[in-house]
């Protein structure tokens, strides 16, 4: 069965990849920059891509419901994996400083074991899945859906 409608991976890669390097970028900061690294985020910067695929039209075709699902997805896949990634490799590794620090890294689980750490990492980017979640549709239905509510309202009176 085929559609004409684009997949979801075609939808979202553009905004995947960005947030990829976006976290790739921060956790390298982390590490070499930290001073550094709290001006680099993708609570910054994925609005940025969100009003770019406004202005651009790029998810006019999206109905609400497939443009807010799609960016779950991208939370999912730009918020949740990254971090779970980030703070497994920070507490293994001994990272105690910015976001890392016990200031601002509530342990759930006490991390006095590597299966420890990565669960309380995943307890951590579940809250930042959940967060980034209600940002992200926030953000893009203002940012990418209205423009193209409002350009398909215009196409159609016009």
């Amino acid at each position: 069965m085929t559609s004409d409608q684009p997949s979801l991976w075609s939808d979202i890669r553009g905004l995947v990849f960005f947030g990829w390097i976006v976290a790739a970028t921060r956790l390298l900061l982390d590490f070499v920059a930290p001073e550094q690294s709290m001006f680099v985020g993708v609570y910054f910067l994925m609005p940025v891509a969100y009003l770019y695929y406004g202005l651009k039209g790029r998810w006019d075709h999206l109905a609400w419901r497939r443009v807010a699902g799609s960016l779950i997805v991208v939370v999912f896949l730009v918020w949740f994996i990254p971090n779970w990634f980030s703070y497994s490799t920070a507490a293994l590794v001994g990272l105690d400083h910015g976001r890392f620090s016990p200031e601002a890294y509530q342990t759930v689980i006490e991390r006095d074991s590597p299966v420890k750490i990565i669960l309380n990492a995943g307890i951590v980017s579940a809250a930042t899945f959940a967060a980034g979640s209600v940002w992200s549709v926030s953000l893009g239905t203002l940012f990418i859906w209205l423009p193209g509510a409002m350009r398909r309202r215009q196409a159609r009176a016009g």
